[in-house]
């Protein structure tokens, strides 16, 4: 397990080592607002420093637990949030390509420590945006926050992105010359299964939002400018619910509309074999009536042979030109 980190002294960032040795002397200074990242989280590592920080026994367990849901909860004397972050995996036929990594943070008074499971998530950008936006440190943990909660949504709009695409292509190939229908059939349920993978993550996000807006991680009234930065924040995560639903209304659209059009092959099909099938009877009808062992009217002479040869011409040709002009054939 890594432990990294920075620190911020009055809004502006301090020289100072974040690591295993330096963590507990850097948070137990008041004056320093510190950032601790801990990756590839060790389970004894993890509870070492939460009883340091005197972090509740459950949301450590939550921490630690996959397959957590998007989450913010109050506790006394800080906020437990769970987000997730989101990026497209190569593609695949069949397999969902949305891989979808956890990021929990606690946010205390003076001290941001988020908790991630492996390296997936861009941390990076999150320090970037720290960096270039100094007002963010100087509003303190609830800034930083921000900053982490904005980042995960920006990466789940990079993926509904690449999904918007993904749609567009599939409209493309439903209406396209020899579509293949069954190609087509099988990406339609990836990318529908890809989208209920990003649902479980997307929608939660406004709820762990508007609890920071309810509450904030400390006991401080907020100010007007931070205020502005989580409700851009919340515009943000509405945008991203309602682009997820109509991409989840479009691809069912898709799917509805494979049907229809294996629906219209296969009636074209029948159509053309009813047609074929009409004109074959006819030649079947007659030579089965003039193959009788009894003498009929042309019987023996080559008059028979022509008026069978008229009687199977004449209507082939007449339910040819029929269903060609109605398009069956």
């Amino acid at each position: 397990m890594s432990i990294t980190g920075l620190a911020w002294r009055g809004g502006k960032p301090v020289d100072r080592t974040v690591n295993k040795d330096t963590v507990a002397e850097l948070i137990a200074d008041p004056e320093l607002l510190v950032w601790v990242d801990l990756c590839g989280v060790d389970e004894s590592e993890v509870n070492r420093i939460g009883e340091a920080l005197h972090l509740d026994p459950h949301s450590l367990e939550d921490s630690l637990t996959p397959n957590e849901r998007p989450k913010a909860t109050r506790f006394d004397r800080y906020m437990f949030v769970t987000m997730y972050g989101a990026s497209l995996g190569p593609a695949d036929a069949m397999a969902s390509r949305v891989q979808l990594t956890r990021v929990s943070a606690y946010a205390l008074p003076m001290c941001l420590l988020t908790v991630r499971l492996d390296d997936k998530f861009n941390m990076a950008s999150v320090v970037t945006r720290w960096r270039e936006d100094p007002k963010l440190a100087g509003f303190g943990v609830d800034g930083l926050l921000q900053g982490l909660l904005d980042e995960a949504v920006d990466e789940q709009f990079d993926v509904l992105q690449g999904l918007d695409d993904d749609a567009e292509t599939l409209i493309d190939q439903a209406f396209a010359d020899r579509a293949d229908l069954k190609a087509l059939q099988q990406r339609t349920f990836t990318v529908r299964r890809e989208l209920v993978d990003l649902r479980r993550v997307i929608p939660p996000m406004r709820d762990v939002v508007a609890a920071m807006m309810r509450t904030g991680s400390v006991e401080r009234q907020w100010t007007a400018e931070l205020l502005i930065y989580y409700e851009d924040l919340t515009d943000h995560t509405l945008r991203a619910t309602e682009w997820l639903d109509n991409l989840r209304d479009l691809v069912s659209s898709v799917f509805e509309t494979n049907l229809a059009l294996n629906d219209n092959r296969m009636n074209e099909a029948m159509k053309l074999l009813a047609g074929w099938a009409a004109m074959i009877a006819v030649p079947t009808l007659v030579t089965g009536f003039f193959g009788m062992n009894v003498p009929y009217l042309g019987f023996g002479v080559a008059t028979g042979l022509w008026i069978a040869v008229g009687l199977i011409v004449v209507p082939v040709v007449a339910l040819f030109v029929v269903f060609r002009r109605k398009g069956w054939i």
